[in-house]
């Protein structure tokens, strides 16, 4: 499945142009909207009548809500079918109980942060795993998913850290 994901992307990629996962929801013809009814749902996306909503909380931060729109985006493109059965609510990102959202944040990981620029950070000998994610914008979390990814498709890192099931749980 992670060359599958890989694949999606570079295809969505390649054809849109952008990496900006509002860019592409616009692209795709998904509706984006905020909410501040929920405490502790980072969002969701949902099927009806053959339109996809993605829905983000209102109280996130710039930066969350660029991931939550990523990890949605993650949804859309790999799991549609399960959309027209029920809504995805993500309360926790980053959860690797879970198959769907497992992927979802492999997809957000790979769609957010490319392959060269994680190269070519670790060419700087003065940076640490810290160093890389604040000059990416990036929280380490999603960092060692990209790591975990580049990993698993035969580059040589190594992971500074596991990943966290609980990471971003409100």
């Amino acid at each position: 499945m992670r060359d599958t994901i890989f694949q999606t992307i570079q295809t969505l990629v390649g054809k849109y142009h952008t990496r900006d996962p509002f860019e592409l929801l616009g692209r795709l013809h998904v509706v984006v909207k905020e909410s501040d009814g929920y405490k502790s749902l980072k969002g969701y996306c949902l099927m009806s009548c053959r339109t996809i909503y993605v829905v983000l909380n209102a109280s996130l931060s710039e930066e969350e809500k660029r991931m939550v729109a990523a990890h949605e985006l993650g949804h859309i493109m790999l799991h549609r079918s399960a959309l027209q059965m029920a809504p995805m609510k993500d309360i926790a990102l980053y959860d690797m109980t879970n198959s769907t959202e497992y992927e979802a944040n492999l997809f957000a990981a790979d769609l957010l942060i490319e392959d060269s620029e994680v190269e070519r950070l670790s060419q700087d000998t003065e940076l640490d795993f810290f160093g890389m994610c604040s000059c990416l914008n990036v929280h380490p979390q999603l960092m060692c998913f990209k790591l975990f990814s580049l990993i698993k498709r035969g580059f040589s890192y190594q992971m500074p850290m596991g990943l966290n099931s609980k990471f971003f749980k409100a």
